[in-house]
């Protein structure tokens, strides 16, 4: 879920030329999108589990769309690297190292992962060992320790999303993380075929750039096309059962073939940016891209309506166009090396500080729900209780999350460090 960034930040005054502008460690803003994104799919889970009525009154699963802006995100941050050695000249143009690439990857999740399952699984014991859209909401059924080896396996290497007697078992929202795995190794693989055209060809590397979203936008549109055909023949008419059910039309709508557009969105905002960073947009445009994308949400919020009635499994693609006008909204001008109210409040450091654990915290809210629930801290289905349980669900979220940030995941980020900075000198 939370990614590197890797970019400028900004400075006051007018854009630089290409050349002599700065590179710094992280993009402003994106951290505290990362937070906001988190506590809000976290809001999600919480009321509508323990708060159904009341939850369906203020439409707060309105806030689990916050997911799609997450794997935008993704998007946005790991093909930034890619396009931006894609536009050096010719000679200079190589791909990123792939070996540091795939340990920066492992390093970032599994470890956190691994030991948040094993600590949920074996010590509170409230893994899913049956799936969760058989249970009755506001329990804890159908939780327990996973002892299957089988079901034990594919939960440790985040594939349990790939079998239907599987999928969502453990902690059942890390499917989410089997989809980004499979988008971080798609990356590699599509850009080194354009790598190996920019040697060949003398055409705008930006142009060849958008060849790998292009790729991914039509995966994943011609595979949404196809979810009425699978629903057709599922042999269930329950939406609930055919989005996460124990079955292949879950594993279907979970998998890359029916995602990948939403990542492929974050990349089209990427190759904008890095055109502004560059310098490569006409002067006229680049000015107006932040105008520009502000304009489109609405209409495309329109058109999400008009999904939804007549064709629902294109809603999240229309989902993944705002994400992608929001994160320009919020960059545009740092691209240009100017201030950007909107992206220094994001900046704000507790919002900052959730997005920073949001991995973590991630992992973490659905166990913390239903351990609050088995134990009996969290209030009925009414408008106070519902508030009540949000604002215990999600202290004791960050604070299980804080823990294993500090404890867990920036060690094994900063180890991968080291090993890239052992290489360095031995390159040398």
């Amino acid at each position: 879920m939370s990614q590197d960034v890797t970019s400028a930040t900004p400075t006051s005054g007018s854009p630089e030329p290409a050349s002599t502008r700065p590179r710094r460690a992280r993009i402003i803003g994106l951290d505290g999108v990362r937070g906001l994104l988190c506590l809000s799919i976290a809001v999600t889970h919480i009321t509508g589990h323990y708060s159904p009525k009341t939850a369906a009154t203020w439409q707060t699963n309105v806030f689990g769309f916050s997911l799609v802006y997450f794997f935008v995100l993704s998007g946005f941050l790991l093909s930034l690297p890619f396009v931006r050695n894609l536009i050096k000249d010719r000679a200079a143009a190589t791909l990123p190292n792939v070996t540091d690439y795939t340990v920066h990857r492992l390093a970032r999740i599994m470890p956190a992962y691994v030991l948040i399952f094993l600590f949920v699984n074996f010590v509170l014991q409230v893994s899913y060992v049956a799936n969760p859209a058989l249970q009755p909401l506001g329990t804890d059924d159908g939780t327990g320790m996973i002892t299957d080896p089988g079901m034990l396996i594919a939960n440790l290497t985040l594939t349990q999303s790939y079998f239907p007697a599987y999928i969502q078992t453990g902690i059942n929202p890390s499917w989410s993380l089997t989809l980004e795995y499979a988008f971080y190794a798609s990356l590699p693989v599509l850009f080194l075929v354009v790598f190996r055209l920019r040697k060949r060809l003398s055409v705008n590397p930006l142009v060849l750039a958008t060849a790998v979203p292009a790729f991914l936008l039509v995966l994943g549109l011609v595979g949404r096309a196809f979810i009425p055909v699978v629903f057709a023949h599922s042999g269930t008419t329950d939406l609930m059962l055919l989005n996460w059910g124990p079955n292949w039309a879950a594993v279907f709508t979970k998998s890359f073939l029916t995602n990948a557009d939403n990542f492929a969105l974050g990349m089209l905002a990427a190759i904008v940016f890095v055109a502004m960073e560059r310098g490569e947009l006409p002067e006229r445009l680049s000015r107006r891209v932040r105008m520009l994308s502000t304009v489109a949400i609405l209409p495309v919020l329109l058109g999400c309506g008009v999904l939804l009635v007549f064709a629902s499994e294109f809603v999240t693609a229309g989902v993944g166009i705002v994400a992608a006008l929001m994160i320009l909204i919020i960059v545009a001008p740092l691209a240009r090396h100017q201030k950007s109210r909107l992206a220094t409040a994001l900046d704000f450091r507790p919002i900052r500080f959730v997005g920073e654990i949001s991995l973590s915290a991630y992992l973490w809210h659905f166990p913390v729900l239903l351990m609050l629930g088995r134990i009996g801290w969290m209030s009925g289905d009414t408008l106070p209780g519902m508030l009540l349980n949000i604002v215990l669900a999600l202290a004791v979220t960050i604070l299980a999350g804080s823990v294993t940030y500090y404890l867990i995941e920036k060690p094994a980020m900063n180890y991968a460090k080291r090993i890239r900075a052992k290489k360095k000198p031995a390159l040398a």
